[in-house]
Formats: structure tokens, C-alpha cells, sequence
């Protein structure tokens, strides 16, 4: 299992990626679905993903997404799934009658948080911001790095922004690629 990283003791491991941090990894180095590969390979599981483009069950209401997604998970929680999706609905201030709507009503930003909460019910190590932060003003981006560094203080996450804005890789520590030459630095 893992000790203080989410790296297995097998030689062919490409990341060493440690609990409760965020790293970037450029996105000229690698692209998205051979990272994905990569990450599913070395965790025995995909990463939680985080993409304006997520794809959900169209004719499905967002409580029925998150009805299927919590529900397909290996290990879900041992309390009923209504409840938990309640909670989460909740929490997110997600009214019932936006709830039972598909998921292309739902405002960007919120569309995001609960791909986010998710990823982290669906118990993921891992998960993956693919580039849409990129994109974001300033002030937004500032916004989402405080969210995601709170998110992962308190849980045992960690958080790979796919960007190609090198501006994220202004940080001290870099993240350690083998045996490839890539470039990428932790953050957080």
C-alpha cells in the first residue's frame, strides 16, 4: 500500500506524489489522456478529474448523476446515498428544483465545486484540475488556489493542475518526474 506517498514500491512509477499537496505539471510535457494513463497505472485508479468539459449522463438530473457516481464507487460511504447527495446539495447551496435538472444549467463555478466534492466522496488520492484555470481573470484564479490548497489541507488529497501557464510553476519544490525529463513544481 502506500507509506507517506502515493507511489507504489514498483520500479516503472513515473510520479512520487505525497499526500495533502498541490503540483503543476505542463501540458506541452504530456497530454491529458496519457497523464490519466500514467497516474492510473502507478495508483491503481484514475485520478478524480476536474473539467469544464466532465462528462455526465445528459438525460440524467444532477441528483441522479451524483445518485450513479457515489453509487459506482468501490469503497462508498456506508450511510445511505440519498442522504449523502442531500448533504452535498446542501452544502454546495444547490436548490431541489436545480437539482433536478440536468447538469448544463448549472453555473460554471459550482459546476466545478461539485466535481470537486465528488472526487472527493468517490474517495480519489488524486485528482486531476485539467486547464480551464488557465482561462480564469486573476482575482478568480487566486480564488480557486484558495479553495483547492483548503481542500487539501483537510483531506488526504492531492491536487495536479494540468496547465500550459507556466505562471502556476512559480513555486520552490519541483515535483519529481523518473525517468523522464519533465519539468514540473509543487505549489502548495
Amino acid at each position: 500500500m502506500f507509506t507517506h506517498s502515493y507511489k507504489k514500491a514498483i520500479g516503472n512509477d513515473l510520479f512520487l506524489i505525497r499526500p495533502k499537496t498541490i503540483y503543476t505539471f505542463l501540458s506541452v510535457q504530456m497530454d491529458l489522456a496519457s497523464l490519466m494513463k500514467q497516474l492510473n497505472r502507478q495508483l491503481d485508479s484514475f485520478p478524480g478529474l476536474i473539467s469544464k468539459d466532465a462528462v455526465f449522463i445528459d438525460y440524467l438530473t444532477i441528483r441522479e448523476n451524483m445518485l450513479v457516481i457515489l453509487s459506482l464507487t468501490p469503497d462508498h460511504p456506508k450511510r445511505a446515498l440519498d442522504l449523502v447527495v442531500t448533504e452535498v446539495l446542501e452544502e454546495l447551496q444547490i436548490s431541489d428544483s436545480l437539482a433536478d435538472q440536468h447538469f448544463n444549467v448549472l453555473p460554471l463555478n459550482l459546476f466545478l465545486k461539485l466535481q470537486l466534492r465528488l472526487a472527493s466522496l468517490c474517495n480519489k488520492k488524486v485528482i486531476l484540475v485539467d486547464d480551464w484555470l488557465d482561462h480564469e481573470s486573476a482575482s478568480a484564479k487566486q480564488d480557486w488556489l484558495l479553495l483547492f490548497r483548503g481542500f487539501v489541507r483537510n483531506t488526504d488529497c492531492s491536487i495536479i493542475f494540468f496547465t500550459s501557464d507556466e505562471q502556476l510553476l512559480s513555486v520552490e519544490n519541483p515535483l519529481r518526474l523518473d525517468p523522464g525529463s519533465y519539468l514540473s513544481k509543487k505549489i502548495s
